[in-house]
């Protein structure tokens, strides 16, 4: 049984101190740190009809979070972190939104809805909201928008298939979220409104990218052995299955489980995998009081000198070093 948090404790507060894409340029921030959970909202408005919601956090439960409160809204929606679940509260029908998917749409005043939350989880979202007559000019002026396959219609809510998020939107999503965490000075405001003018432009162009993969080279069954693929994977990040092995448990072969993860998600099975386990080591060393040894062998790596030089390669710092400040 999920707990249910209303709509009062959490996303009517954040309605009230974010209002609408017209309003003003501005950065915001909202934490909410509850016994089952935490989530930090942070908001920017470029003043010209984009705004910009990055959700992160995490509940310690099954967590069935209302909303009750909508404007009349166009949106891009991307889900970078778990899978999760929408519920239309009106019709009381639900829709899995998947990790690394990227969904556009338009919602109206009276749609209410119930977000899913699994314990344990990662929550990292990224909310676009658009004046409506800049979405008009700006997404739906694609052509592939109006064949977008339409993912649900309720009363109050439209919601279309955007693309699997590629590579150059998870550098920027990633960029947007460091920036985010920043005391903004004008010039890192530049910088983040530059990286949400990048995310929408890539985004929206890459409608088309994905009908051409799609049309050319995977079909809907590839994509799905190909997510299937992807949680068995993420699943296992300390014990990771075989190429061979990964690609019988997801219904596919090598070859498919190869070209078709590099077309979908922007790199190679072990590249992902790699990614995750450091991107968990590094919030363990930054979180937990454990040691770099310890760090290592939790996502896998029993060689220290390897961890070590994989991690300063894409942090720019050693682990040791990581931990020593935080000590400090």
């Amino acid at each position: 049984m999920s707990k249910f948090i209303s709509s009062s404790e959490i996303w009517d507060h954040v309605y009230e101190s974010f209002g609408s894409p017209n309003n003003p340029k501005g950065k915001e921030k909202l934490v909410f740190k509850k016994d089952y959970g935490e989530m930090n909202i942070h908001q920017y408005n470029t003043g010209f009809g984009i705004k910009l919601f990055s959700i992160e956090g995490f509940f310690h439960e099954d967590v069935s979070l209302e909303a009750t409160k909508s404007n009349d809204s166009n949106f891009l929606c991307i889900n970078h972190g778990s899978c999760i679940y929408m519920e239309d509260a009106i019709k009381k029908q639900k829709i899995k939104w998947d990790s690394g998917v990227c969904w556009n749409g338009e919602q109206y005043n009276g749609h209410k809805c119930n977000s899913i939350y699994q314990k344990n989880k990662e929550i990292k979202l990224h909310h676009i909201m658009f004046d409506k007559q800049l979405f008009q000019e700006t997404v739906c002026s694609t052509p592939n928008y109006e064949k977008a396959p339409s993912i649900y219609q309720g009363d109050y809510i439209n919601v279309k298939f955007n693309n699997h998020v590629n590579h150059k939107q998870k550098t920027l999503l990633d960029e947007l979220s460091y920036v985010s965490n920043l005391h903004a000075n004008k010039l890192q405001e530049l910088f983040l409104e530059s990286k949400l003018l990048d995310l929408v432009y890539t985004s929206v162009n890459s409608m088309e990218l994905h009908q051409q993969i799609r049309s050319n080279y995977l079909t809907q069954k590839d994509i799905e052995c190909l997510y299937k693929a992807k949680d068995i994977l993420l699943g296992n990040i300390m014990q990771p299955p075989s190429l061979k092995e990964l690609a019988y448990k997801s219904a596919t072969n090598e070859f498919k489980l190869k070209k078709g993860f590099k077309e979908l998600f922007g790199t190679t099975v072990y590249g992902m995998l790699q990614e995750v386990r450091l991107e968990y080591a590094k919030k363990n060393l930054e979180s937990n009081d454990i040691n770099v040894q310890e760090a290592a062998n939790l996502v896998g790596y029993n060689n220290l000198s390897h961890f070590s030089k994989i991690f300063k390669y894409k942090y720019g710092k050693l682990p040791s070093e990581l931990k020593k400040n935080r000590i400090l």
